[in-house]
């Protein structure tokens, strides 16, 4: 990890991970959002890395409101009731 954004791209991935592996065991979770925002955490990570700070952190914090979007979904257990 060299950079700041090496940081936060591998923290945002691995939240990403481990909300879909949350989210898995107790249903059966979409996997586009998930792929979207490692494939954002990716190119975030490219961009700030290249010389674009600005436009990288603006990809990080996007992918951060996505995750934090898909955390505060609802099961479908909680919707049925």
């Amino acid at each position: 990890m060299a950079t700041f954004f090496d940081l936060c791209a591998t923290g945002l991935f691995v939240a990403a991970a481990g909300l879909f592996l949350y989210r898995l065991q107790y249903e059966d979770p979409p996997l586009t959002p998930y792929l979207v925002s490692i494939a954002a955490c990716a190119l975030g990570n490219w961009t700030g890395n290249e010389g674009s700070a600005s436009a990288g952190t603006i990809i990080l914090v996007a992918v951060g409101f996505l995750l934090v979007h898909l955390a505060s979904q609802a099961f479908e257990d909680d919707e049925q009731a």
